[in-house]
């Protein structure tokens, strides 16, 4: 199930709610745990992406990876 981060917009708390997709698709209005309002906005945070770039004379060379794959 996905997990959706939130931010209350009454008291600033920053929370997460697991929750399916029909659900939120539907609309369901999650409620802040600390002070109980339903005034909540969805937040979107930041995420690291690592890419599998290889260095000079890896793959171009057609030598294997660390791992032995190609």
């Amino acid at each position: 199930m996905p997990r959706y981060d939130y931010v209350c917009r009454d008291c600033g708390n920053s929370f997460d709610i697991r929750m399916s997709i029909s659900a939120y698709s539907e609309g369901a209005a999650p409620s802040c745990p600390e002070c109980g309002s339903d005034n909540a906005t969805r937040s979107f945070a930041a995420v690291n992406v690592l890419t599998g770039s290889r260095s000079a004379g890896g793959a171009a060379s057609g030598a294997c990876g660390p791992s032995g794959f190609r």
